[in-house]
Formats: C-alpha cells, structure tokens, sequence
C-alpha cells in the first residue's frame, strides 16, 4: 500500500468517526418535578419544572422526560422511587432539585418637576434560585450538584402635571410581560447549559 493510500485511508476513518459521533444518541435524562425549600410541590416549583425540561429539550445532545410516579396524585418522590421511575425509562441520569427562593418585591420612586408636576417609577424584581442535583441511574451516586439564579426587573412611568384643575395623570410605560417568568426562564437556561457541559465531559 502507498503512502497514498495510507493518507486517503487514515482520513476515511476520522470522518467515519466524526460522523458517528454526530449520529450518537442523545443523553436520556429522567427529571423529577422539582420541590420548594419545604420539600413540597408549590406553583412555582412545577412551573419551573416545565421551564427547565423546555430548555432541555433544546438541546440535541439531550433527552429529558418527566419521571412520572406509579400512583396518581403523588407529587413528591423520594429517592429510590425516583432512581426506579428512571429505570423504566430507560434513563441514564436522573435529574432532581428544588427552588430554594421565588420572590417578588415592588418598589417605587419619585421625581418632582418644580412647577410641572412629577414622574412617578414603579419597579418589580423577580430573583429565583434553584439548586439541582445530577444522579447515575446505574449506580445511584451523585454526578454533579449544580446551582443557578435568574433575575428581573421591570419598570412603569407615570406622568402627572400640574393643572388648575389639580393633577392630570398622562400615562406612561407599562410593562407587558411576567418578571417571575422570566427570572425562572433566564435561571432554567443557565442550569440546562450546564448539564449539556458536565454530561458530555463524562
């Protein structure tokens, strides 16, 4: 065989290689709908459940389910259940975590326009802090410990102006859309990049 031929068949097998590893199945995950800091299932721990399994169904690497109990209604899950849940699909990391804080909190400012009137802010932040935890289905040992946080601020303006017949309000922005949402959003994003980073390390 010539030196040729060695070359051309040394290039055939890296992108026989490449293309297998592109062909590669994704990662399946079972993820256990999240608690709060009390280990219950509140409103905001499943809606940020759904959050995080959207952001990881983005990525192509990943295949995330939800690990759904045996028994109707059950909400929360200890560990061995949730391992055997993830068995039976097949998973080969289980995902669990809790929402240790979803708050939201107002503020408001003023600015008064000598002889005009005064600009009113008001303001509302959103903060969301999750701690997740990654767990080999084969082994039940735990893989990786991940935490994230999302914040959001939104502001509205109001307008008054002096008149004689007293203060005429004339508007001002408004906000249009949830600062929970997108605190949950921004912080499920963070936590879905980096399990697509710690996995794929392994």
């Amino acid at each position: 065989m010539t030196i040729v031929s060695l070359v051309l068949t040394w290039v055939l097998l890296l992108a026989l290689e490449g293309n297998a590893q592109d062909k590669r199945e994704p990662i399946r995950m079972a993820v256990i709908p999240f608690e709060d800091i009390l280990g219950n299932a509140s409103p905001d721990a499943t809606k940020f459940t759904q959050v995080l399994l959207s952001h990881l169904s983005r990525e192509e690497k990943l295949a995330a389910r939800v690990a759904k109990p045996d028994k109707p209604g059950t909400t929360v899950l200890d560990r061995e259940t949730a391992l055997a849940l993830a068995k039976k699909q097949d998973a080969v990391y289980l995902i669990t975590g809790r929402v240790i804080d979803a708050t939201t909190g107002q503020g408001n400012s003023g600015l008064p326009i000598p002889k005009m009137g005064r600009v009113n802010s008001n303001s509302v932040t959103s903060e969301v802090k999750v701690e997740m935890e990654i767990i080999s289905v084969a082994t039940g040992r735990t893989v990786e410990r991940l935490r994230a946080e999302g914040k959001e601020t939104l502001r509205s303006n109001q307008t008054w102006v002096n008149s004689r017949l007293g203060s005429i309000n004339l508007g001002g922005s408004t906000p249009t859309h949830s600062p929970l949402g997108h605190a949950m959003d921004e912080c499920a994003e963070k936590l879905a990049k980096r399990v697509l980073e710690t996995l794929i390390s392994k």
